[in-house]
């Protein structure tokens, strides 16, 4: 493949990092959107992530707490298998981040009513990927293969109450673990190699969802930034001495049900992943980040009631760049630059209370290519994303 000429070369590369006092270290994400999936829970998933006023299944604590007071008394099993193309271009030389081919992400989700009015759940989900290049490229002689891994568990306890029928709020404890992990990189004082480290943190979600008339539904969530624990062993690596937490996000939602057994749901989220220091640190900052902007993500689904046993689904999802184009030298192990995915979705209603949900999304790719302080260094990525979920109500 042939690329544009640039300023830096392969060997030259770590040198200028040097000299600048830059250093690098972030997993890449497993979804369009950062490091958090299109949408959490396979049916979700499968109406591109649309999901806060169109509670399905016992993951609706990770969209929307409020929904989870609709969902009635259900268990929800399900494994996601994520299929990335990450890569880089460095002074023109391609790189490619795919070592590790598919990443499996589990989910679970709970719901018990309590009365009339009460229930209590808890939805477990997770985010991250991992990115494994077919060669060292930032170390120096003898570094390993520069890959990052990023693991994040979140376990959030629900109560979410009835206002009235149709009516409900809710409010989740958000309790996260992370494991972090970056092969090959050099930190700020040349060493690399610092294994694993982990962290927990604590946040929490709100959010209201009510029918407003026979046909549209509301919903809004807000989900506190999640305060995470330090990441000591890479406290020279990452900004604010290892800071790594779960970014504050919200948004608003619809559902309209314009036919009988037809459902249409949009969604409206901001994430503000530039709040983090070392997300959101400028590259040329005396504590490098990786120049992420606040995103805006839309996002817009379709259900059908195909036959009294089968739902069909498909969705689409866009958030805007966060990528910025000046900050793309510490983005080779996070190139979370693609922007759209479209999915499609089904879920199957079988004997003794029993249903099987599938989803495939294709997250299309999109490169960024380098410029100023990054010129040279090109990032991308594209991804398949397949995903099915048992589920058992009483």
């Amino acid at each position: 493949m042939t690329r544009r000429a640039t300023r830096f070369s392969r060997c030259t590369l770590p040198a200028a990092l040097a000299a600048a006092g830059l250093v690098a270290g972030m997993p890449a994400a497993h979804a369009t959107n950062g490091t958090m999936p299109h949408g959490y829970g396979i049916k979700a998933q499968g109406m591109g992530g649309a999901s806060i006023a169109l509670p399905q299944d016992a993951l609706a604590a990770a969209n929307n707490p409020a929904g989870m007071a609709f969902v009635g008394n259900r268990l929800d099993l399900g494994l996601a298998v994520v299929m990335p193309k990450p890569a880089s271009t460095f002074g023109g030389t391609d790189y490619d981040g795919d070592g590790v081919k598919a990443i499996p992400i589990p989910e679970f989700g709970y719901n018990r009513v309590i009365d009339s009015r009460q229930s209590l759940g808890v939805s477990v989900y997770g985010n991250g990927v991992t990115t494994k290049y077919d060669r060292n490229i930032l170390g120096g002689p003898g570094s390993g293969k520069d890959g990052a891994k990023l693991m994040q568990l979140i376990v959030s306890p629900t109560y979410a109450l009835r206002l009235s029928e149709t009516q409900a709020v809710g409010i989740s404890l958000d309790l996260a673990y992370q494991r972090f992990r970056v092969d090959g990189v050099p930190d700020s004082a040349g060493v690399e190699g610092q294994g694993t480290e982990s962290s927990m943190g604590a946040g929490f979600k709100i959010g209201w969802t009510g029918q407003v008339s026979d046909k549209v539904t509301l919903g809004a969530m807000y989900s506190l930034r999640t305060r995470m624990g330090k990441l000591d062993a890479y406290s020279k690596l990452l900004a604010h001495s290892g800071e790594f937490d779960v970014p504050e996000r919200y948004g608003v939602g619809i559902a309209v049900r314009p036919v009988e057994g037809v459902v249409i749901a949009a969604d409206l989220m901001r994430v503000n992943w530039g709040d983090i220091n070392s997300l959101g640190n400028a590259l040329t900052d005396a504590q490098p980040g990786f120049g992420w902007h606040n995103q805006t993500i839309s996002r817009i689904g379709a259900a059908w009631q195909a036959t009294p046993a089968l739902t069909l689904r498909t969705g689409y999802s866009h958030g805007t760049q966060i990528v910025g184009s000046k900050d793309t030298t510490l983005d080779y192990l996070a190139p979370v630059t693609p922007q759209n995915h479209f999915t499609l979705g089904s879920t199957l209603a079988m004997a003794g209370n029993t249903e099987l949900s599938m989803v495939y999304a294709r997250v299309f790719g999109k490169e960024v290519q380098g410029s100023g302080p990054s010129n040279g260094v090109d990032v991308r990525m594209s991804q398949h994303w397949i995903g099915a979920a048992m589920a058992w109500k009483w």
